[in-house]
């Protein structure tokens, strides 16, 4: 996500708050191998999302949850259905790989 850089006021550029994410890998059930531009990998499972609400439901069929696919160069992922989570949610509700 891009925010933008204020100085004296005045918008003068955009940062971004997370890295973008440039692979993504099903590992079994609901969860995804993700790497992110910084090299970085986390594990992200997505049984939070399923549990909250009907939209992202499909996504307990592990042969619907391997069609995960980066959109928007690397600023979301996103079903085929339409379901999408960003890259922010992404990193703040997975866990770094070691």
């Amino acid at each position: 996500m891009w925010e933008p850089v204020v100085v004296d006021g005045a918008v003068v550029g955009m940062n971004k708050s997370q890295p973008d994410l440039t692979r993504v890998e099903p590992k079994g059930g609901t969860t995804l191998l993700l790497e992110f531009e910084t090299g970085e990998q986390r594990l992200f499972d997505a049984a939070p999302l399923i549990a909250y609400g009907d939209a992202y439901r499909p996504l307990e069929d592990e042969r619907y949850f391997k069609h995960a696919r980066i959109i928007d160069g690397g600023m979301a992922l996103a079903w085929p259905a339409g379901q999408e989570v960003c890259p922010e949610a992404l990193f703040e509700l997975s866990v770094p790989v070691k």
